[in-house]
């Protein structure tokens, strides 16, 4: 099978990061209230940060439980095979669409969150920067399945505003973390360019999980997990063929799983999302949301929804047009009534990609 992810993309990365962005409107679609999770915070352990970042040790903390690895290549050895603490959430269901009881192709998707290797995790105090080595820091960053999150005093319940948890500069990649679930999870991973995310869990999203904010840069996410968000887990607010890449990975419970911003500073596009070999679970709107009015697209490839998709009522939704606003003039709308899209300009997915599992 040729994955999605094979695709030469030649992006050139310019423009500043988009601010100030929210998603359709304040509360998201289908009535549900906020990018919440409904975890309480995970007891606090280990040291705070400097907020600064750095290589070498530790990314920006001083304690050695919390230290990253060299920028030697670890091993990718699936999460499935750690013993968890943390299960996948599962639902059960009946679909009328996509190829019943089909197991995913190509590498293995994590359905377990390993257990953590620094305890009750770690709680810094404020947002830790990856510095890439250029800036003095490194370009891999293995954290060996710790669990880190940081001290968010905003509700999740309040849509925006929460405090990241990692900012990651061009041309970091991120392995082996767990960013602690509920309040302590805040906005996530910020990628301020190029970045790969890679066996990165994410236990229970507050506001967001990852968000691409470089305009023209990749975002990469692969063999990962993210659980429970009422709105979105990944956001696109980069522009100028900026593009976010979803592969071999495991998402479940949640409102969007990709979402190009709807209502941002300077709104704009295109902004291009490649999913391929995902499992899905419990989507409450849609799989990805793109606005047709910016040239976005959305291509999806081996996706797999617990229970199949079910033609007749459309549900889960998995590719839904949209036409954007910018500058928070008017409200971001779904285009078709909201129905799923297939092969379109938008939307480059075909009902045979969609699957059962």
């Amino acid at each position: 099978m040729k994955s999605a992810f094979t695709l030469l993309l030649v992006l050139g990365a310019a423009g500043a990061s988009q601010l100030g962005c929210s998603d359709d409107a304040a509360t998201p679609d289908d009535g549900e209230g906020g990018s919440s999770s409904s975890s309480g915070a995970v007891a606090s352990g280990g040291s705070t940060t400097t907020g600064s970042g750095g290589g070498g040790g530790s990314p920006s903390s001083t304690s050695a439980s919390t230290t990253a690895a060299s920028t030697t290549a670890a091993s990718t050895t699936s999460a499935s095979s750690t013993s968890a603490s943390t299960t996948a959430a599962s639902t059960t269901g009946s679909g009328t669409g996509g190829a019943g009881g089909e197991e995913p192709l190509g590498d293995e998707i994590p359905m377990e969150i390993p257990t953590p290797t620094n305890g009750a995790g770690e709680i810094r105090t404020q947002t830790t920067v990856l510095k890439n080595a250029a800036n003095g820091g490194q370009d891999v960053y293995d954290f060996n399945n710790q669990k880190i999150g940081v001290n968010n005093t905003a509700d999740c319940d309040d849509g925006e505003g929460q405090k990241t948890v990692f900012e990651v500069e061009h041309g970091v990649t991120v392995k082996n973390l767990i960013i602690a679930g509920g309040l302590p999870a805040g906005n996530g991973i910020v990628c301020k360019g190029d970045c790969t995310l890679d066996h990165v869990y994410w236990e229970d999203v507050c506001e967001d999980a990852a968000t691409n904010s470089k305009d023209g840069a990749t975002m990469r996410i692969n063999s990962s997990i993210a659980l429970h968000s009422a709105d979105k887990i990944f956001q696109h607010n980069a522009k100028g063929g900026s593009t976010t890449i979803v592969t071999n990975s495991y998402i479940a419970d949640f409102g969007k799983l990709w979402r190009s911003c709807g209502d941002c500073t300077a709104n704009g596009g295109p902004r291009n999302l490649i999913l391929d070999n995902v499992r899905v679970d419990k989507v409450k709107t849609t799989v990805a949301g793109a606005n047709q009015n910016y040239g976005d697209t959305v291509t999806i490839t081996n996706l797999y929804v617990k229970g199949g998709y079910n033609e007749r009522d459309d549900k889960p939704k998995i590719c839904q047009e949209y036409r954007a606003v910018t500058d928070h003039m008017g409200e971001s709308e779904k285009l078709h009534g909201g129905a799923s899209q297939w092969n379109t300009a938008t939307c480059h997915v075909s009902k045979s990609d969609i699957k059962s599992w």
